[in-house]
């Protein structure tokens, strides 16, 4: 399914097709792609997936999967390698399945978000991977040096605080897009950057 991508991605507003990206770098040539959306179940993990498995082809791939509570937690991170690891974690699975080398799982409440998705890049980096795909909407809105950003607009309403990622992404692709897999039926645009 060559440049899938292309044919799924517009601009903020709808109108025009979106291209490029920030050109961002962590620690040298590692790249740090995030991936957002307006709620949950819009497909996020599907796009993370097919990001992976792209970059993948190219390089050492690594994910960071965060998962943000809204009530008091202690902030966890979990390495996971295989898919035997994965058990019942089926979004960290898919993730695995992709590409991934390894998944970095970060569960934090909302207001330690900073740091735990600092803990989660730190253990994501540690073999030094080209890409790291980072699934978090909180990303989008915290990261700075970010490579690529995607957000996944689902239909509905959607989390408050997903907006500030949204007007923030170099890429915005609709949900119905994504996991219908009917295109938007536009011009190609090569999005992927090295």
């Amino acid at each position: 399914m060559a440049n899938w991508w292309a044919r799924l991605t517009f601009n903020h507003d709808g109108a025009g097709w979106a291209h490029g990206s920030r050109g961002g770098q962590l620690h040298g040539k590692m790249k740090v792609v995030v991936v957002g959306g307006s709620a949950s179940n819009v497909g996020k993990t599907t796009l993370a997936a097919r990001l992976i498995a792209e970059y993948a082809a190219r390089g050492d791939t690594a994910a960071v999967k965060v998962t943000v509570h809204e009530t008091p937690c202690a902030t966890s991170v979990t390495v996971i390698e295989t898919l035997d690891a994965a058990g019942r974690r089926h979004d960290t699975a898919r993730l695995l399945a992709a590409g991934a080398s390894r998944v970095v799982w970060v569960r934090v409440e909302r207001a330690d978000v900073r740091n735990g998705l600092a803990l989660g890049l730190r253990a994501a980096r540690l073999r030094r991977p080209a890409t790291i795909v980072v699934e978090s909407t909180s990303a989008g809105i915290e990261l700075r040096r970010i490579h690529d950003s995607w957000f996944v607009a689902g239909e509905g309403e959607g989390k408050p605080w997903a907006e500030r990622h949204r007007n923030r992404a170099d890429h915005v692709v609709r949900s119905r897009d994504l996991i219908g897999g009917s295109g938007s039926g536009g011009r190609q645009v090569d999005v992927m950057t090295t």
